[in-house]
Order: C-alpha cells, then structure tokens, then sequence
C-alpha cells in the first residue's frame, strides 16, 4: 500500500509540474474538447491572441479561424487530418487576435485519449511566426526582383554581346578590304616606279651626252642652260621614283639590306666633304670624327639616311649658317648628330616629320622641299639596323637630328636581311 500510495504522489507531482509548464509556456497551447471548444487556455495564449481563459472557455476555436480560412474549408480539413494520423505537425496557417490583428502561426495539434483508448479531445500548439515569415516573404521578394535583374542586365549583355560581334565582324571585313587595297597600292607603285626607272634614266643619260663639253657639241649658252634645267629636273624626279620604290619595298617586306661591320667615321667624312663641294653656301663643320670603333649595319643604306639629313640641314638653313655633324660613343652605340641653324619645327609638328609625306614648309618663296618620304625612309632603314632616329628643334633657332647605330663588337647578327613595316617598327 506505501509503494502504492508513493506511486501515486508521484504521478500527481509530474502532472502538476506539466501542467505548471503548459500554463507558462510562451507558446499557446490550448485543449480542445471533441466539439472543438476550448477547455483550456495558458499564459501564451493570452499573450498571443489577447484572450484571457475567462472569455473563451467553452467557446468554439473557430473564433480565432479568419473568415477566408473558415470559408475554405480549412476546419474541416484539420479534423480530417486529425482523425486519420493522430496529429498534424508544424502546419503553416493564419489566426486572428482579439483586435483583430492576423498571425502567421505554426500549429501541431495531437489527439487526445483517456486510460481506455477514448478519444476525449485534442490539444494544439500555436507558435507565432509572423515576423519570420514576413522576412522571408521580403526576401523571396528581393530574390525575385534580383533574378529580374539580372535576367534583364544578362539579356542586355547579350545584346551588346552580339553588337560587339557583328561590329568586329565589320571590322574584320573592312580590314581585310584595306589589306587587300594596301596591297594593290604596293602592287601599283612597285610597277609604276619600275616602269619609269628606265625612261628616267635613259633621259638622264642622253641629257648628260648633250651636256658634255666637246668640241664638236655646238650649244649656245640658252639651250646648254636649259638642257641643265632638265638635267636637274631628271635627277629629281628620279630620287622621288626611287624614293617612292623604297616605301613600297619597306611595306612589303622586300627591301634587302646588307649589314656588316663599318668605319661610320670615314662614312660620314667622305660624304661631308661631297657636300662641302656640292653646297659652298653653308659652313659644314664635322668634330669628333676620328678614332670611332666600327658600328655594324648596311653602310649604303646609312649612306642615304646620312644625305637625307645634310639635305635637309641645307633646305631648311639660310645661306653661310654652320652645318655641324658629330658622331659619339654612347653605351653600346655611336649617336650621329647633325645640327643645323635653320627655320626649326614647331613642337606640334616634330613627331610629324617621321610620317610619310608629312613636310615643313619653310615659309620663304619656295614652297616645296621634297615630298615627305625622306624621314620616313631614314627612320625605317635605321630601326631595322636596331638604331632610332629622332629630333631636337626649337621652332626659330634651329633643329638636331639624332641616329644611332649599334657597335659591331656587340652584335652577332646575319650579314642580309629583308627590311620589313613589321621589322622597322
């Protein structure tokens, strides 16, 4: 009878302390009887529905089921459920306060049976999770407007995707058109020039026959001075073709040049002193050209960049100014300068000189100085010697031309080679 009576005490002890927690539960835990009336009603359920026990004991749970869910048959439903498992489990559904106010609640509820397997009632469980589902309603909703976003930036990517294609496919074609044109150009001058080599130099010859002093050449003083106009005009018109045939041979890749290990010193002395002949109207002055090693390129090739620069020193110079050429060791090369007196280039023009065709007028009665190929031609002819060339000038007092070249004791290079637009730059 003590075990007994011990027993006993302690099943009313754990039904009190259940009791004491389902009546201080934060969650609102309600029992229902079979009808569906409250029987009971905790401290959660007060604070959640805004309900105390004495105004809804007895009174069907429908009162806190919104309209629309009563309407959809969401009552029905549960008791089915409830009837067929036993319980329902964390079912999402919306209740209503007193005030009125909706929630987002999860409910379990769970039948409930007496010690003969009666069915008596059942009990639910609310939890309130309004806020939770309101944050991930917002977030579902930020979700939906990135993917919109994003779907919208790709579809534009896309679209500027294939703009960039099809432009690059316009390009391409038009590339390949202005290739195909470069290459006619070429084609073109290479022909053209060939074929007035041979005239001009025919010309050339029978002029210089006319010209040549014998006896039995009866020339009167006008006609001899017009054959030397023509003369002249020949031998200009042949530079320009031949000029033009060194562009043509560059950006073709056909020009050949000869390279090998040279006095630049004696280059540049024996051609100062053709000049020195040739024009008596400048001072031609050359210092620091004595005990120079030897540079390593094609020296004929040097040769005409050497009188592309005298040339242009006595254009662009007024009569009885001082054309000054020096050549020094600078690391691993020798830089040749030629420095003149003359008119200068203005800075915005300086890089300019190097394109082809590109001329400084001088701003005297002659107008004309050659045809902008001579720069062009020298600064290729170097850089595929692996020099540079480049200028100094102030616009007014003058201009510095600069070259270098490359000592032939620290180069191992072939002897020939084809000059090249992509070799020259």
């Amino acid at each position: 009878m003590a075990q007994e009576a011990e027993s006993a005490r302690s099943a009313m002890q754990r039904d009190r302390q259940l009791a004491a927690i389902t009546a201080d539960s934060a969650d609102a835990i309600v029992m229902l009887d079979n009808d569906g009336l409250i029987q009971t009603w905790n401290r959660g359920a007060e604070l959640l529905f805004g309900y105390t026990a004495n105004q809804v004991i007895g009174k069907h749970f429908q009162l806190l089921v919104p309209k629309s869910q009563q309407a959809s048959g969401e009552i029905e439903r549960l008791n089915q459920q409830l009837a067929e498992r036993g319980y329902i489990r964390n079912m999402l559904t919306q209740r209503l306060t007193k005030e009125g106010k909706l929630l987002t609640v999860e409910v379990t509820r769970t039948l409930l049976r007496d010690e003969a397997g009666n069915i008596v009632g059942s009990s639910a469980i609310l939890h309130d999770v309004t806020e939770r589902e309101r944050a991930q309603a917002q977030i579902r909703e930020m979700n939906r407007h990135l993917e919109s976003l994003v779907a919208e930036r790709t579809r534009e990517l896309s679209e500027a995707n294939e703009r960039l294609r099809q432009r690059q496919r316009e390009l391409e074609k038009a590339n390949a058109e202005l290739l195909q044109l470069d290459e006619l150009k070429s084609e073109f001058v290479s022909l053209v020039s060939h074929e007035l080599r041979a005239p001009l130099t025919n010309i050339s010859g029978s002029l210089q026959l006319l010209l040549a002093d014998e006896p039995a050449n009866m020339l009167t003083p006008n006609q001899r001075e017009m054959l030397v106009l023509a003369n002249e005009q020949t031998d200009h018109l042949t530079r320009l073709v031949k000029s033009v045939l060194n562009v043509a041979r560059i950006e073709s890749g056909q020009m050949p040049l000869s390279q090998q290990a040279f006095d630049l010193a004696n280059l540049i002395k024996r051609n100062l002193e053709q000049w020195r002949l040739y024009d008596t109207s400048h001072v031609w002055v050359g210092t620091q050209l004595t005990n120079l090693p030897s540079v390593w390129g094609d020296p004929d090739r040097v040769e005409e960049v050497l009188t592309n620069l005298f040339d242009n020193a006595s254009k662009y110079s007024r009569a009885e100014e001082t054309i000054c050429v020096d050549a020094q060791v600078m690391e691993k090369q020798i830089v040749v300068t030629v420095t003149d007196q003359g008119v200068g280039i203005a800075a915005a023009e300086l890089e300019k000189i190097f394109d082809k065709f590109h001329r400084v007028e001088r701003g005297d009665a002659r107008q004309t100085y050659g045809y902008g190929l001579g720069l062009y031609i020298s600064r290729k002819f170097i850089q595929a010697m692996g020099g540079e060339l480049w200028a100094h000038s102030q616009h007014g007092t003058g201009s510095t031309f600069y070259f270098s070249l490359p000592l032939a004791s620290n180069l191992n290079a072939p002897r020939t080679s084809l000059l090249g637009a992509r070799g020259a730059d």
